[in-house]
C-alpha cells in the first residue's frame, strides 16, 4: 500500500543539503585544534573507582 493512501499524514520532508558536513569533513581545523582532554579528572575518576572496587571485595571477603 502506497503512503498516500495508507491514511497516515504526509510526508512533507526537506530534502537533505550535505553541504555543512562536507565542509566540515574538509576544514584542516581538526589537525591543528586536537580535542582538549582533561587527564586529571580521568586520573582521579580511576582511582576513586579503584578504592571503591577495593572496598567492595574486601566487604565480600570479609562477609562471607
Amino acid at each position: 500500500m502506497s503512503h498516500a493512501r495508507s491514511g497516515l499524514p504526509p510526508l512533507n520532508l526537506e530534502p537533505f543539503d550535505p553541504t555543512p558536513l562536507y565542509a566540515a569533513a574538509r576544514s584542516p581545523r581538526r589537525d591543528k585544534q586536537p580535542p582538549h582532554k582533561e587527564p586529571r579528572r580521568s586520573l582521579l575518576t580511576g582511582l576513586v573507582a579503584t578504592v571503591l572496587l577495593g572496598i567492595g571485595v574486601a566487604a565480600a571477603l570479609f562477609l562471607s
